[in-house]
């Protein structure tokens, strides 16, 4: 396990936000944010705003954080796509190099492999990912790959057909987790050689029937996936290898005798390897789990509210001392202190209020 470093004195986060209402969304954001964050204080300020993109609710950045993707989440016919952009860190400058089709409905999610040669798009309404060629400077090169999924699942309201929500390259780089929330599947697909893509999957892992897979995470030694299922309210953790996934363990997200609506949303494997953090929807709370490392165990540590309504993402400072949650629907960030002994969330600061918060990054 990664030991965590001392925190600098101060973040630059990246927010990718609505702004243009959706059936889901009442949008109130400003395309791209970004912000400086005091780790003693937990203040935010803000640093510049990259407004010239529709609803970039969802965010990728290089290595280098000198590059920056996004995807424009819109119906098709509304110009639904992909971005690349310049990102200065420092001065939180940000300029539009290139956009690519998303060739599809409502992109949900985009992500790179681990060389940073390829750039994922799960687009969700129709349920298709694409994956494009970045050349040597992070800019969308050559012919698209489409891979179209097939297949529904038993919530007739939700999965009347396969929804992609979101594409993780394994830490080798040598294939890609394809989430469908909408036939309750994992699909496996090899990445590499002459080929962006394999469109056959090495392997289909299917979750429990309407649960909805919607994210995942790999463990900090890259043996285990951690799964968080929308409208199953919980956390599965597979053993992962070369050649397979195994379930080990499934942990709800919710406390006991909660009876109230909710979904997941996130998740997040902390640096330090030990603590595992999803988001819960309704509940208005991040959940944290100590994973055990051998046996894949799940055991809540606590469930710590986000102050606001709808926390739809979040992330973790590299060094695991700080989690930012965005909430959506109360249009706020929230920052937490992580204690690096128990996992434990401690609030810092007050929510900053910002338009409907999607994605964050710590740039």
């Amino acid at each position: 396990m990664a030991e965590p470093t001392n925190p600098p004195a101060a973040f630059t986060l990246v927010v990718g936000s609505y702004t243009h209402s959706l059936p889901h969304v009442e949008a109130r954001g400003q395309g791209i944010s970004v912000l400086r964050l005091c780790a003693e204080t937990g203040r935010i300020a803000p640093v510049s705003s990259f407004a010239d993109l529709r609803n970039p609710t969802y965010l990728a950045l290089a290595d280098d954080h000198r590059m920056l993707y996004a995807v424009e989440e819109l119906p098709a016919e509304d110009g639904a796509s992909a971005v690349a952009l310049r990102f200065e860190p420092g001065s939180g400058d940000i300029a539009l190099l290139a956009r690519v089709e998303a060739v599809g409905d409502c992109p949900c999610h985009v992500s790179l492999d681990r060389q940073g040669r390829r750039l994922f798009v799960s687009n969700y309404v129709s349920g298709n990912l694409l994956t494009c060629a970045l050349d040597a400077a992070g800019l969308p090169t050559g012919a698209a790959v489409n891979l179209q999924r097939r297949g529904s699942g038993p919530n007739e309201s939700r999965q009347e057909g396969p929804h992609v929500h979101q594409a993780t390259a394994t830490p080798d780089g040598s294939r890609v987790l394809v989430c469908d929330a909408g036939t309750d599947e994992i699909a496996v697909h090899a990445i590499g050689g002459a080929t962006l893509i394999d469109p056959q999957p090495d392997l289909v892992v299917k979750t429990k029937g309407g649960h909805m897979p919607r994210h995942l995470a790999f463990s900090t030694d890259a043996t285990k996936v951690f799964v968080v299922h929308e409208l199953g309210c919980s956390v599965s953790c597979y053993a992962y290898s070369d050649t397979g996934m195994q379930l080990l363990d499934e942990a709800s997200t919710l406390p006991d005798g909660f009876e109230g609506q909710s979904a997941c949303a996130a998740i997040r494997v902390h640096p330090g390897g030990r603590f595992v953090y999803a988001s819960n929807r309704g509940h208005d709370t991040i959940v944290a789990f100590e994973a055990d490392p051998g046996a894949g165990a799940l055991r809540p540590i606590g469930w710590y509210s986000t102050r606001g309504a709808v926390p739809r993402d979040f992330a973790i400072d590299p060094g695991g001392h700080y989690l930012v949650a965005a909430n959506q629907d109360s249009h706020s960030l929230s920052v937490f202190s992580i204690d690096q002994q128990s996992g434990a969330l401690t609030p810092v600061g007050e929510p900053y209020g910002i338009g409907s918060p999607v994605c964050v990054l710590f740039a």
